[in-house]
C-alpha cells in the first residue's frame, strides 16, 4: 500500500512568500534606521573624544585651544591645512593646525572619521590611505582658534567642532575668520556641514560636551557670530537676522557661504 506525501499547494506557496514579502518591507527600514543611528552614535562618541582631547590641550596650554598656522601678512588662519600633502594634516611638512595640535590627546587617527563619504582622489584634499595620514569629518570652528577657554562668554553653547558631509585630509575650519576689528567671519550656513544624519550632525562645544542637532535648531550664536546676522542665500542677500536666529535646513539652494557677521566669543 503506497503512502500518501504531504506537499504545499501552490495557493500555500504563495501566501508564505507574500508574508515574508511584508515583513520584510517592515523590517528593511527598522534595519536601516538601526544602522544610521549606530553610525550616528559612533561619530557621537567620535566626537565628544575630540572635544575632550581639545579641552586637555588648552589645560596643558596656558588655557588656549589649539591654533592654526596663521598668514603672517594678514594674521589670519589656514582654513585648510593638510590640503595636497602626501599625510594631509599630519605630515611632517604641515605646520600648526587643530588637528595634529589634539593628537597626542586621543591617540587616534581613526576618532577624526566618521561615517562621511571619503573623497575620491584627483584633488588636493582627497581622501587619503596611507598608514599614518590624517583624514577628518569634522571641522574646527575658527572662531575658537588659539581663543582662551575662560575668555568664552558662554562656553557651553559654543561649537568647536561639527560634523561635515565628506572625510577628506584637510584639518578643515569652519565657519572662517576675515577681519580682526571688528571681528568678522563667513561660511556659517552652508549645507555640507552638520548634514549627515537626517538633516544634522554631531557637535563638540567648549566646555568638552558633545550632542547631536538638527541643522535647524543650531543657532548663529552657538558659532559665536555675537550681533547681527548678514544672510545670504545662493548668492543673493536675503536680509539681516538676529544671532539667536536658526541655521537652514540643509538643502541643495542653502549653501549660505557668504552669510557673515560680528564673531566675538567674549560678547555672547
Amino acid at each position: 500500500m503506497q503512502s500518501k506525501k504531504n506537499a504545499f499547494t501552490l495557493i500555500e506557496l504563495l501566501v508564505v512568500i507574500a508574508i515574508i514579502a511584508i515583513l520584510a518591507a517592515i523590517l528593511f527600514p527598522v534595519f536601516a534606521q538601526a544602522k544610521k543611528a549606530a553610525k550616528k552614535t559612533s561619530s557621537l562618541s567620535n566626537v565628544k573624544q575630540l572635544g575632550l582631547g581639545a579641552v586637555l590641550y588648552a589645560n596643558d596650554s596656558d588655557d588656549v585651544f589649539p591654533d592654526q598656522q596663521r598668514d603672517p601678512n594678514s594674521g589670519f588662519p589656514n582654513w585648510t591645512a593638510g590640503s595636497g600633502l602626501a599625510l594631509g594634516f599630519m605630515d611632517p611638512a604641515e605646520p600648526q593646525n587643530w588637528g595634529k595640535g589634539i593628537y597626542p590627546y586621543v591617540k587616534s587617527l581613526e576618532l577624526y572619521k566618521s561615517s562621511a563619504q571619503k573623497i575620491a582622489s584627483g584633488v588636493p584634499w582627497s581622501y587619503l590611505d596611507t598608514p599614518g595620514a590624517g583624514n577628518a569629518s569634522y571641522a574646527w570652528n575658527g572662531n575658537v582658534l588659539g581663543q582662551s577657554q575662560t575668555g568664552i562668554s558662554a562656553v557651553a553653547d559654543v561649537i568647536m567642532l561639527q560634523g561635515k558631509i565628506d572625510t577628506g585630509r584637510e584639518a578643515l575650519v569652519q565657519p572662517t575668520p576675515f577681519s580682526k576689528s571688528p571681528k568678522l567671519c563667513n561660511g556659517v550656513d552652508i549645507n555640507w556641514m552638520g548634514n549627515n544624519y537626517d538633516k544634522g550632525d554631531v557637535y563638540a562645544f567648549t566646555d568638552g560636551h558633545a550632542k547631536f542637532f538638527k541643522r535647524n535648531a543650531v543657532k548663529f550664536r552657538n558659532f559665536g557670530m555675537s550681533g547681527v546676522v548678514h544672510k545670504f542665500m545662493t548668492g543673493a542677500y536675503v536680509g539681516d537676522v538676529e544671532n539667536t536666529s536658526t541655521l537652514s535646513d540643509p538643502t541643495a539652494l542653502t549653501n549660505n557661504w557668504e552669510t557673515w557677521g560680528e564673531c566675538d566669543l567674549g560678547a555672547l
